[in-house]
C-alpha cells in the first residue's frame, strides 16, 4: 500500500508529504475544465460523480477509505448504488449528501457498528467461506435451518442504522429524492439504489424503482428495511418478507403496442442483492450514445484478479453447494469488470478477510480502511494522468 497512515484527522488519515502533494495536485488537475467534456469557463468545475459499492459483507469500511478519499479529492457524490455491505455505506453516503453535512461524519458511524452483534454464536460461516467443510463438524448449525430461515436475524443492522438516517432527516426513499434541478433527467431520481434478490419471483430487485412492480409507492417506503434485505446473505440471516399489492403495468415491446404485465398480490421473500449483483457497475449507465451527465466510480473489495488457481474436488453434496452459492454470487461481476469496466473501478485490497468474518478485529478494520484510502488515492492520481474520470 501507499504510504498512508492512521490519523487524528476528521477523515482519519495522513498520508506522506511527497504522496500528499502528488494527490492535490492530481485532484486539481481534474477540477479543471479540461477535464469535463461539458466543461465552457476557465474556472475549476464541481467534480460530481455517482457511485457503486460492492457488497463485501464486513469488509465494507474499506469503501469508507476510498469514498473519504474521492471526497478530499474534491468529488461530490450524486448518487449511489449499492448491494450487500455496499447498501450499508451507501445509504449513509447518500443521507450525508442529502442533508449536506461533511462526508468525513461517515467513518464515525461506521466505526459505531458491532460486527460482533451480527452472529452471536455459531460456526456456519465456515462452510461457506472456506472450502465447503466437512459436513460432520457442521451438523449442529445446518440443523437449525431445518425449521428456520436463517440462523440469524438481521435486526441488529436495521437498529443501529435507522437512528442514524433519522439524524439525517431520512425516515423514507421520499427524503432521498434527488431536486428536480439536479436529477439527470425530468423527474428527481432517488440518491440511493439499492439491490435486493427476490427469491420469490426469481428476479433482481432495484429499489427504490421497482417498488412499483409491488404494487407500493417508493416515496413512502423505507430505506432501511431495503439495505437489511440486500445484506441479508442467504443461510446467515433471515429473509425480509413483503407483502406485494396486485398491480399491472403497460411495458414496451418493440414492434407493438405497449404490453400489460400483471404482478400477483402476495408475500415475497427479499435477500442478499449480491446473489445476483454483487457489483452492479452498470447502475447509472446510459442506453444510447449521450453520455451520461455524471461519471461513474465504482469501488470494489477485491484486487484485480490476475491468478485463477484450481482448488481440486470436492468431498460432499453441502460443500458443491456452497461453491454453486460462491460462484453464482461473483462469477458475473467479475467477467463484467475484465471486459469493460476496469478502468472506472477503484479496486480495494480485501485479501485475508472474508466477507463474514463477523469477529473482525481493530487491527482489521484498520488495515481495510487504510486500503480503501490508498488504492482511492492512486486512483485518483491515475485518472488525472488520463485527463479525467472515464464518463463511459
Amino acid at each position: 500500500m501507499l504510504p498512508i497512515t492512521l490519523a487524528d484527522t476528521p477523515r482519519g488519515y495522513r498520508r506522506e508529504p511527497t504522496l500528499q502533494r502528488q494527490f492535490e495536485e492530481a485532484a486539481a488537475s481534474l477540477r479543471h475544465p479540461r477535464a469535463h467534456s461539458d466543461a465552457t469557463v476557465d474556472d475549476e468545475q464541481p467534480l460530481r460523480a455517482n457511485l457503486v459499492l460492492e457488497g463485501g459483507g464486513v469488509k465494507g469500511i474499506g469503501l469508507v477509505g476510498a469514498i473519504l478519499s474521492l471526497d478530499e479529492a474534491g468529488v461530490a457524490i450524486q448518487r449511489v448504488a449499492g448491494t450487500s455491505a455496499g447498501a450499508v455505506v451507501g445509504a449513509i453516503t447518500a443521507a450525508l449528501a442529502a442533508s449536506g453535512h461533511e462526508m468525513s461524519h461517515l467513518l464515525g458511524y461506521l466505526r459505531s457498528l458491532d460486527f460482533a452483534k451480527f452472529m452471536p454464536e455459531g460456526r456456519l460461516h465456515s462452510m461457506l467461506d472456506h472450502s465447503g467443510g466437512r459436513v460432520t463438524s457442521m451438523l449442529a448449525d445446518a440443523a437449525i435451518l431445518t425449521n428456520r430461515e436463517g440462523l440469524y436475524s438481521s435486526a441488529y443492522v436495521e437498529s443501529w442504522l435507522r437512528p442514524i438516517l433519522q439524524d439525517l432527516g431520512v425516515r423514507t426513499f421520499a427524503d432521498l429524492r434527488m431536486p428536480t434541478a439536479d436529477a439527470p433527467s425530468t423527474s428527481p431520481e432517488s440518491r440511493l439504489l439499492v439491490y435486493v434478490s427476490d427469491i420469490t419471483r426469481g428476479r433482481l430487485t432495484r429499489l427504490p424503482t421497482d417498488y412499483a412492480l409491488y404494487g407500493l409507492d417508493p416515496d413512502q417506503q423505507d430505506p432501511v428495511l431495503a439495505v437489511r434485505a440486500s445484506m441479508s446473505i442467504p443461510f446467515f440471516f433471515e429473509p425480509v418478507h413483503i407483502i406485494a399489492r396486485d398491480t399491472t403495468l403497460p411495458v414496451d415491446v418493440p414492434g407493438t403496442s405497449a404490453t400489460r404485465v400483471h404482478f400477483a398480490e402476495g408475500a415475497h421473500m427479499w435477500v442478499d442483492g449480491a446473489l445476483l449483483a454483487k457489483y452492479p457497475i452498470h447502475s447509472f449507465d446510459t442506453r444510447d450514445d449521450v453520455d451520461p451527465p455524471w461519471p461513474t466510480i465504482g469501488i470494489k473489495l477485491s484486487r484485480f484478479q490476475t491468478e485463477y488457481q484450481s482448488e481440486g474436488s470436492h468431498e460432499s453434496a453441502l460443500s458443491i453447494a456452497t461453491r454453486c452459492l460462491r460462484t453464482m454470487m461473483n462469477e458475473w461481476d467479475a467477467l463484467t469488470t475484465h471486459d469493460y469496466v476496469a478502468h472506472r473501478t477503484i479496486f480495494v485490497d480485501g485479501s485475508g478477510v472474508t466477507s463474514t468474518d463477523f469477529d473482525l478485529t481493530d487491527e482489521q478494520q484498520d488495515r481495510l480502511f487504510l486500503a480503501g484510502v490508498s488504492a482511492a488515492t492512486q486512483y485518483v492520481i491515475d485518472v488525472a494522468k488520463l485527463g479525467g474520470i472515464p464518463r463511459r
